[in-house]
């Protein structure tokens, strides 16, 4: 997706006439004398925005001098540019609403960023997760780039993508993908309990986020009963693979983590079970299935 025509021109004069307002102050580019940066050095261009965007300020003076004139509207824009975000992203999925940028820092967030005249997927290179430093802006309720990307020639493994696309998964637990830098972004109410999902979905994830896992079972014990139960729903299949190969037909199971507790021809027989065999406040924390020809394909 990307800005339609009219709010290319828009963005691009506001943008520009910014950047020629700082270049009168620091003198980047010689003799340049109107708002237009079309034909220039990019990296000229670029030191200007390292400027304008290292120093809010700048915005704040533009917006009391207003030298072109600008309405209303327009200054609005401007003001809310004091709310980039200038980072090293990467950039982890193309979609249809927008590109996703995930910040590299601590606390990752994950953005959906439109392009401005062309779409973010024809601009930088083919493969995912690449590496780019630039600024987000919020333009109209949505969020664009400043025009200019800096791209790193880092090569990235598969387990390094691994990593990275748990990573991705966590920062959209935790906060969704963030369209709008209008407001600060807010963790989501039930981010624990979907972080806890993700970390117990596989061995390598319980092992790589152990130190997060134990944080939030300090902070959250109620969510112990939903880490387990996530733990068994991972091994079900494993445990499913192993019922076939002794030969069993049919029948339900109840697991804790990686052991079966209960079995049954009937989930009401293995429910009376659990009530004999566990305390009541860990029988949430049981993954119950039913294996067998019925139960194959859900």
């Amino acid at each position: 997706m990307m800005l339609n025509k009219e709010d290319v021109d828009m963005f691009f004069r506001l943008h520009w006439s910014l950047l020629f307002f700082v270049n009168l102050k620091y003198q980047i580019i010689e003799g340049l004398s109107e708002p237009y940066l079309k034909d220039k050095n990019l990296e000229d261009v670029n030191k200007l925005n390292d400027i304008l965007f290292n120093n809010p300020e700048l915005i704040d003076s533009f917006i009391a001098e207003n030298p072109f004139n600008f309405d209303s509207e327009e200054l609005s824009i401007i003001k809310s540019w004091k709310n980039h975000i200038k980072d090293r992203f990467l950039i982890v999925a193309h979609l249809k609403k927008y590109s996703v940028f995930m910040t590299t820092g601590k606390d990752q967030k994950a953005y959906g960023v439109i392009g401005i005249f062309e779409k973010i997927e024809d601009v930088v290179p083919p493969f995912l997760p690449q590496y780019v430093e630039t600024t987000l802006l919020p333009f109209k309720g949505q969020i664009i780039y400043c025009g200019l990307f800096g791209f790193y020639n880092i090569r990235i493994g598969s387990g390094m993508r691994g990593g990275i696309q748990a990573e991705y998964q966590k920062a959209k637990r935790r906060f969704g993908i963030i369209t709008s830098l209008d407001t600060p972004a807010r963790e989501k109410e039930d981010s624990y309990e979907e972080l806890l999902k993700l970390y117990a979905r596989s061995r390598l994830n319980r092992e790589t986020y152990l130190g997060e896992i134990e944080d939030i079972l300090i902070e959250k014990p109620e969510l112990a009963n939903v880490y387990h139960r996530e733990i068994g729903k991972s091994n079900a299949r494993n445990i499913s693979k192993r019922l076939s190969e002794i030969g069993v037909v049919s029948g339900w199971f109840a697991i804790f983590e990686d052991v079966v507790i209960a079995s049954g021809k009937s989930e009401k027989e293995v429910r009376v079970q659990l009530a004999d065999l566990l305390p009541e406040e860990k029988r949430e924390g049981v993954h119950m299935f039913r294996y067998g020809k019925k139960a194959r394909g859900k």
